[in-house]
């Protein structure tokens, strides 16, 4: 692990203000006095090198940023000034029309852009370390900031403003240095265990060793050791820790209307985090982790399931202002601004602005972004409890309605600022390589089966629509059992790299979510895309070859088709939808330029065999029916494409979802899901839940399908008349 030994930094630091300052002074010039002879005192004062989620600039950018200071009594001037990684060309960053207020700051943003916008500098910072020159209005360096290599997140600063003595710390840009959060220098090995990871039958001792001198300091809580932990005196002994009490499951802030905690202990592991730290704790190694599971090889729940232990520091998950999984602070800005009606807190109240705010989505796990990304160790075993992956990556919560759930999903990312790779080191999916993994609770489908997106994904394979692949996996959260998961491929440029051999920067890909590539570019083309088959004749031959060349024909057929017979219920234009196009032409099959669909969040479907999605219900039809939206009603009018899209219908119910097929398959999910299904429900649900409502959802999927042909091809012809003259 190549990571600092620090809290993380969640709060986004407020600089707008040292910005401000700098602008109003030099813009009112002519009333304010500012000095340029006291230049020469401006000092570099704080420097980021490896910015991940700190402060973001007006563009909402994070960029590198070197903070100046003002240690006079009146502002200064920086005209002539100017800012550079290079002592051999000084005015790479000319700071002209800047001034710094009396005892102030103002941040240089190093982005390496070449806007001219002021405030913005030509070239960047190395995370590994560089040299960073002030030079004033003659051309002299007046100040130079020896930056060594950096974590992201932290700074190499003064320990105080304009000091002499600099140190790695915590960010305080725009205040004063002199309360920062002074940082241990990572310099040391970790420290050794005597035992790995793993599944043991028998209880054993635990032994670590460091360095000559050195002191072991360690946690067994999932939180990040530091020299108020305990201190490594004599082996531990390692048993199985079920017998512990509940610890993160007997939380009740999970979700804003948590009604059920077990009553039960749950099964846990025991893991271990351990620094090593010399004795006047100025130097520390990164976190060693290591987690154990005794006995848990007899216990048949267990049996041919991977399991992934996910570590990270409880603040991160259930910190009131910063962790991402509990209710925090969000909720109770919520409570407070919602006030009380008959005694009770509203589920939900109109804003100032006129929109309505919903409680159980006002909690601190439906922020988003990198701000809201926390560090994590994942330790992955195989079904056979062989350890595959351990590695630093970073978490952040998945999904949408389901944040609200006990158990959320996460999205994994691999990133070199964790542990130096960019890659996760497992192959979870035969062959493909990706830097970022979903680790999905079930979906909306979280409280039934489970399996409804990926077992209907997985009936699509070999369609022209792309697929998520999936696996199993039980998830043990700082050592406490946590449920099943699916880990999911996800739609991102390696996708595409891996399955269809297409340059990751050519890919588009629009998403009703919030996962697009290509940004506006990508949008607007497939806007245009969707206004050129909506407001054209595509009766006439030349518009509907035209229609094939801006999009996979074949490949929205089969999306229709699927979605139409599995009945879901939440999919259109709107919701659920995402589609890619290579953005160059190439001499890959895939590189032709057309909009292609994909399959995800399935959730919605199977919700009756004999529901006419063709035509379906009101509020269906109104709000969400494929069938309404203009591409694919003016699409029908042509004959050619009627035919094509009847016979893959018929075709598709016939192969993808004949149901001899469909209820072999689903017997063996049915086997491979049913004992840790109903473990999960009973960790989060309810402890009653037995094999009898496994049953019944099993049972549902079976019936839909048994009975889904004989209903839905009636419908499919009936639809079709209606464009035949």
């Amino acid at each position: 692990m190549k990571k600092w030994n620090v809290r993380c930094i969640s709060r986004k630091i407020r600089i707008g203000f040292v910005l401000v300052s700098g602008f109003l002074l030099c813009t009112l010039t002519g009333i304010l006095c500012y000095s340029s002879a006291a230049g020469d005192d401006i000092v570099i004062n704080e420097v980021c090198s490896n910015n991940f989620s700190l402060i973001a600039d007006d563009d909402g950018n994070y960029s590198d940023y070197v903070e100046l200071y003002n240690p006079a009594s009146v502002p200064v001037s920086l005209t002539g000034f100017s800012l550079s990684d290079s002592k051999n060309e000084l005015n790479k960053c000319p700071l002209d029309s800047m001034v710094i207020p009396a005892r102030g700051y103002v941040l240089i943003w190093v982005d390496g852009t070449d806007s001219g916008m002021i405030g913005h500098a030509s070239f960047k910072i190395s995370s590994g370390g560089e040299t960073i020159y002030l030079s004033n209005d003659k051309g002299q360096i007046i100040d130079t900031a020896e930056v060594p290599a950096l974590a992201y997140n932290t700074v190499f600063a003064r320990v105080e403003d304009g000091g002499d003595t600099w140190r790695r710390q915590l960010p305080t840009a725009g205040m004063g240095n002199g309360k920062a959060h002074v940082l241990p220098d990572v310099t040391l090995e970790e420290p050794e265990f005597s035992v790995k990871s793993g599944f043991y039958e028998d209880v054993f001792l635990l032994e670590m060793s460091a360095g000559r001198g050195q002191i072991i300091y360690y946690t067994l809580d999932g939180s990040e050791p530091t020299a108020d932990s305990p201190r490594y005196e004599e082996p531990l002994r390692i048993t199985d820790a079920s017998l512990n009490e509940n610890v993160y499951s007997a939380r009740t802030d999970l979700t804003a209307e948590m009604e059920y905690v077990p009553g039960f202990k749950v099964d846990k592991a025991t893991v271990v985090r351990a620094i090593a730290a010399s004795p006047d704790g100025s130097e520390v190694s990164s976190i060693a982790t290591e987690t154990y599971f005794v006995g848990f090889d007899a216990k048949p729940d267990y049996a041919g399931y991977a399991v992934l232990s996910m570590v990270t520091d409880p603040d991160y998950l259930f910190d009131g202002e910063s962790g991402i999984y509990g209710n925090g602070n969000a909720l109770k800005a919520y409570d407070e601004a919602a006030g009380l009606i008959e005694g009770e807190v509203p589920s939900s109240y109109v804003g100032e602005d006129g929109g309505i705010r919903y409680r159980y989505m006002s909690t601190n796990a439906y922020h988003s972004g990198k701000e809201w990304e926390r560090s994590a160790c994942l330790i992955y075993f195989d079904e056979d409890h062989k350890e595959r992956l351990k590695q630093e990556a970073g978490i952040r919560i998945a999904g949408q309605s389901t944040r609200n759930a006990a158990q959320k999903s996460f999205n994994v990312y691999a990133r070199d600022i964790y542990d130096g790779n960019k890659v996760l080191l497992y192959d979870f999916f035969e062959g493909m390589e990706y830097d970022s993994v979903k680790i999905r609770n079930g979906g909306t489908d979280h409280p039934g089966s489970k399996i409804y997106d990926p077992f209907l994904q997985s009936l699509a394979e070999g369609r022209l629509v792309s697929i998520q692949a999936s696996k199993p996996c039980v998830v043990f959260l700082n050592g406490e059992y946590w449920g099943i998961y699916n880990i999911r491929e996800r739609y991102r440029e390696d996708y595409f790299c891996s399955h269809y051999g297409i340059d990751k920067n050519n890919i588009w890909m629009i998403d009703s979510g919030a996962d697009s590539i290509g940004g506006w570019d990508a949008w607007n083309d497939y806007n245009d895309m969707i206004c050129f088959i909506s407001e054209n004749d595509m009766t006439d031959p030349e518009n509907y070859q035209k229609a094939n060349e801006l999009i996979d024909m074949q490949s929205l057929i089969d999306f229709y088709c699927i979605q139409l017979y599995i009945d879901n219920n939440d999919v259109s234009f709107d919701k659920n939808i995402a589609l890619w196009r290579s953005i160059r032409a190439g001499d890959g099959k895939f590189e032709d330029g057309r909009w292609r669909f994909m399959l995800y969040d399935l959730d919605g479907a199977l919700d009756g065999f004999d529901n006419d999605t063709f035509v379906d219900s009101e509020w269906w039809k109104e709000d969400f029916s494929l069938m309404d939206e203009g591409l694919i009603s003016s699409l029908l009018e042509n004959q050619d494409f009627r035919e094509q899209f009847t016979d893959t219908f018929i075709e598709i119910a016939d192969t993808v979802f004949e149901y001899e097929s469909v209820h072999e398959r689903l017997m063996q999910w049915k086997e491979r899901y049913e004992a840790q299904v109903i473990k999960s429900h009973q960790r989060f649900i309810a402890s009653d839940i037995g094999t009898q409502e496994y049953d019944s959802y099993i049972q549902h999927i079976d019936d839909f399908f048994r009975k889904r042909r004989e209903f839905i091809i009636p419908c499919l012809e009936k639809e079709m008349e209606k464009y035949c003259d």
